[in-house]
């Protein structure tokens, strides 16, 4: 498919793109305003993947837990405009002080946010925005003790479920784009994964992302979106031990063995385009001499930051005592918490993926 036929297809998208069947490392940037197409309505957007998209799936659960940390301050505290225009708190599942990617990837197709999550659906209806299927803490598997999370393949199975049952319309598929937000977290767990080693894992996530997309494809999908990794080893998680200096090696290597693996995996497979997250998070926490990267102040230093190694953003006393930091702006810091980028980030993040206007 031609870029510009693409790119029309989806009218405003302009993302920066690793496209399957160009020459190694070679970016291309597309842009199509809406404003050419009269007839133009909204795209229809299903949503897969972990927390970078998962906008409420993760049901918040009763007393102070980590896993309901996206329920409650200071989650979500740049939210909600007054009709003052201040800001006022209001959490919404969302890792982040406000918006997550595929807020970003909505506004992009002409929605105001994006679509209503999986479990906030009433049944039998499938909103014209779509549906949002991300899951906090999904990966490509699930292994022991997960009782809560729900891989990408198990979300995959419920869409294609309600495909069959009607909720989801032949129409709703065909019309619509898929985004696949997968951002590591089963890099983070490797060490409790049971894979025999980095390599290992590698090839059986790219494998499984593959197999994801055919799955969607299968089921009448034309257009996928997929995240190639960010540098692992420079998220707050991962270069903690160096408070932040130095990013791990370890980490950025699977990386971009990662992003290898699955360009070459997914090279002949058409309407699959690879979203350049690597690069677009390099940029900002890598390359100090950036402008991006002079946009946020403390470098990788995450907003909201347990005051402990095991103490998570959120995280709260019995007696109401906080324990954890929170900056004072988070729109000048990059990251949020010890992996998800804030508001201000992902919006650094989707401008390097927008072509300039004059593109």
């Amino acid at each position: 498919m031609k870029v510009s036929a693409f790119f029309s297809a989806f009218c405003g998208v302009g993302l920066l793109l690793a496209l399957n069947g160009t020459a190694a490392g070679s970016i291309l940037a597309a842009s199509v305003e809406c404003a050419r197409h009269t007839s133009y309505t909204p795209q229809t957007l299903f949503v897969f993947g972990d927390s970078f998209a998962d906008t409420g799936n993760l049901p918040p659960t009763k007393g102070n837990f980590e896993m309901s940390r996206q329920w409650k301050a200071p989650y979500g505290m740049s939210n909600r405009v007054d009709g003052s225009g201040r800001r006022q708190q209001h959490a919404t599942g969302r890792f982040s002080n406000f918006m997550v990617q595929s807020d970003f990837i909505a506004k992009m197709l002409g929605l105001p946010q994006s679509p209503p999550t999986y479990l906030s659906t009433p049944d039998l209806h499938c909103d014209p925005s779509g549906m949002n299927f991300a899951f906090y803490g999904a990966g490509m598997f699930r292994f022991p003790g997960e009782m809560m999370m729900m891989s990408v393949s198990e979300q995959v199975d419920v869409f294609e479920s309600m495909i069959k049952a009607g909720t989801i319309s032949h129409n709703h598929v065909t019309h619509s784009v898929a985004l696949l937000a997968v951002s590591g977290t089963d890099y983070n767990r490797f060490n409790v994964s049971g894979f025999s080693s980095a390599t290992d894992c590698v090839e059986k996530e790219t494998t499984e992302i593959v197999a994801i997309t055919q799955r969607l494809q299968n089921l009448g999908v034309k257009k996928i979106l997929v995240n190639n990794l960010q540098p692992l080893g420079c998220t707050p998680f991962w270069c903690r031990p160096t408070l932040y200096h130095e990013c791990d090696e370890f980490g950025n290597v699977i990386a971009l063995v990662h992003n290898k693996k699955l360009k070459h995996k997914l090279s002949r497979n058409k309407g699959i385009f690879i979203v350049d997250m690597y690069t677009a998070f390099n940029n900002i926490i890598a390359d100090h001499g950036s402008k991006s990267y002079k946009q946020f102040e403390a470098g990788r230093k995450p907003c909201c930051e347990g005051y402990g190694p095991r103490v998570y953003c959120g995280e709260q006393h019995p007696h109401t005592d906080y324990l954890f930091y929170l900056c004072k702006d988070p729109s000048k810091r990059f990251f949020w918490d010890d992996t998800h980028p804030t508001h201000a980030g992902w919006e650094a993040v989707m401008k390097q993926l927008e072509p300039s206007k004059s593109s």
